[in-house]
């Protein structure tokens, strides 16, 4: 219960909203219908003013839609699933400070990834295989066409937690799951967290995808399969150490052609990602490794004739570095249909005479110049010069390094316990990693933003200030969605009591107004990102009333600083951001 009460504290300080209770609305076959089928066979608006549970694999079917407002809250009842049916559109279109979330249906502080399936959308844009069945068949619906431009509708500002429910032993649904959808549907900032199977999977099509946040799942972060040809950029993957598969491995990427190492299946899994941030489970040589039996294993899985394609990334925390697997994904990384280039690895079990390349099934021992192995041209193809990769060895050889040998500081624990919070920051110090080549994008689309920079963050803008601000939560157990907060020791203390500051931002001095309910000793102290106080701005008694008190920051950095009020039965916090 005291962890719950910080966390809840947290959700507080972080400016998390918890929205005030709703109507709460059952769609779907009704309560523990497990899962039975519902078809939605009419289009279908939901409203920011109810809350919903959605029940039962709910279809929506074929010609018709389904429309989902800003600040729209859907909790999922056990194995219920939404399945947007090839020829059927979702319109769920959030705001920045005001996304739409699916999340499970269990109180906070006790969910769990798993508690409900997730998000299935079916188009019919080309995948390599005929008629495919999504999921294995537990759920209905097959996917796939000859439309690259078929329209799935819109998928922006949406936040999934806690999905994956698992219908068969190694049968879940994923986070996201995208069959045959195509380009013509919009998708871009959209976050998963803690799915019991992959984060996202594309099983063919060609939808094209920005800022996309994988956090805390269990199996892979971005999954490619079945001819998926799709175009992505900026991806943050992180994972929480305490949850991997139970029954695989659990890797950053991975990536298939079909079932066949000797594929010949068209069109070929060939996605361009660039600008991705992968953090695995070890983050620093400071923090502890994942509990034993773990299953993390490979910074990306390439196999079955793979063509999947990284541009200007950072992966780092994983124990090991790519695994390329068989000959035919081998020949596409020689031949230049699969590139890797402008690319930094930290791999953390890897140590000197350690190949970044997984070749077969076998490590090379201490290999020479040129290496040796099963594949040896894999290793070399990393160290080519015109790919610009760097992972802190040479000629085949791997340093051991974490994510903080690439300037990015990331707390031991997520969601911790604690006020100010460790909360993740993977933006890069300017000038830790080498720049990019700059021709990394030379006869690529021009949805590809140009970048100098590796990985999804900019390094000269402060955490805050980065395309994740806003609309994603990094603490989802402790959020009070739609739950009334009783007298009692859980609810969150001062929540009553007025913190602001304006303006907000500021530079280099801002006014911060607050009141006091009780008479009492009160404190107010602001605190850098990494928990450090930087001042104290009140320490004494004072009666109740309201009051405001300056700050001055002209000894700072730009950045985002957060303020805490402590008195007499409360305790609150907020943000604010300076801009120098």
């Amino acid at each position: 219960m005291k962890k719950c009460i910080f966390m809840l504290l947290l959700i507080v300080f972080l400016g998390v909203p918890a929205h005030a209770q709703k109507p709460e609305v059952v769609i779907g076959p009704g309560l523990n219908t497990g899962r039975t089928e519902y078809h939605q066979d009419w289009d279908r608006a939901l409203s920011a003013d109810s809350c919903y549970i959605i029940t039962g694999l709910y279809y929506v079917d074929s010609l018709y839609s389904i429309t989902i407002p800003p600040g729209t809250i859907i909790k999922g009842d056990t194995a219920s699933t939404l399945i947007i049916s090839r020829g059927a559109q979702i319109h769920a279109t959030g705001q920045p400070n005001n996304p739409i979330v699916f999340t499970s249906l269990k109180p906070r502080c006790t969910r769990e990834p798993g508690d409900w399936g997730g998000v299935i959308i079916l188009g019919r844009a080309p995948v390599n295989k005929y008629e495919p069945l999504i999921e294995g068949g537990i759920i209905g619906g097959s996917y796939g066409g000859s439309d690259p431009d078929d329209d799935s509708g819109e998928f922006c500002y949406v936040r999934i937690e806690y999905p994956g429910y698992r219908f068969q032993l190694n049968n879940e649904v994923n986070g996201l799951t995208m069959g045959g959808v195509g380009r013509g549907t919009e998708l871009h900032h959209v976050q998963v967290s803690y799915s019991f199977d992959d984060s996202y999977e594309w099983f063919g099509g060609t939808v094209n995808a920005k800022y996309l946040v994988a956090y805390g799942g269990t199996d892979d972060e971005f999954d490619t399969d079945f001819g998926y040809q799709g175009l992505i950029q900026y991806c943050f993957g992180l994972r929480d150490r305490y949850y991997w598969d139970p029954t695989g491995q659990s890797n950053g990427f991975e990536s298939d052609n079909d079932g066949s190492s000797s594929s010949t299946a068209e069109p070929h899994t060939a996605p361009k990602f660039s600008n991705v941030t992968l953090i695995g489970p070890r983050w620093g040589e400071n923090c502890e490794d994942p509990p034993p039996g773990h299953s993390y294993q490979f910074s990306a899985v390439l196999r079955r004739s793979t063509q999947t394609s990284v541009y200007n990334s950072v992966i780092a925390g994983y124990p090991w570095g790519i695994s390329n697997r068989d000959s035919y994904t081998h020949k596409f990384s020689v031949d230049g249909d699969l590139t890797w280039r402008d690319v930094s690895m930290a791999a953390h079990l890897q140590a000197p005479g350690e190949a970044t390349i997984h070749e077969g099934d076998r490590w090379p021992g201490s290999p020479p110049c040129p290496p040796t192995g099963s594949y040896p041209d894999s290793v070399t193809w990393w160290f080519r010069s015109m790919n610009n990769n760097f992972d802190g060895g040479t000629c085949g050889t791997h340093v051991a390094r974490y994510a903080d040998d690439l300037g990015i500081y990331m707390p031991c624990e997520l969601c911790p316990p604690q006020i100010p919070p460790g909360a993740p920051n993977p933006v890069p110090v300017v000038g830790s990693e080498p720049d990019v080549a700059g021709t990394n994008f030379v006869g690529l689309p021009e949805f590809f933003d140009s970048t100098s920079y590796r990985g999804a963050f900019d390094p000269t803008l402060p955490w805050i200030g980065q395309w994740t601000a806003g609309w994603t939560n990094f603490c989802p157990c402790a959020t009070p969605y739609n739950e009334a907060l009783s007298n009692t020791e859980d609810e969150i203390p001062g929540t009553g009591v007025l913190l602001q500051n304006y303006p907000n931002p500021f530079n280099p001095a801002t006014i911060i107004r607050f009141s006091v309910p009780t008479t009492g000793h009160v404190t107010l102290k602001v605190f850098n990102v990494k928990g450090a106080e930087v001042a104290t701005l009140i320490n004494k008694k004072m009666e109740s009333g309201t009051y405001e008190v300056p700050f001055n920051a002209n000894h700072l950095n730009s950045g985002a600083y957060f303020y805490r009020l402590q008195g007499n039965g409360f305790e609150i916090s907020n943000k604010m951001i300076l801009l120098r």
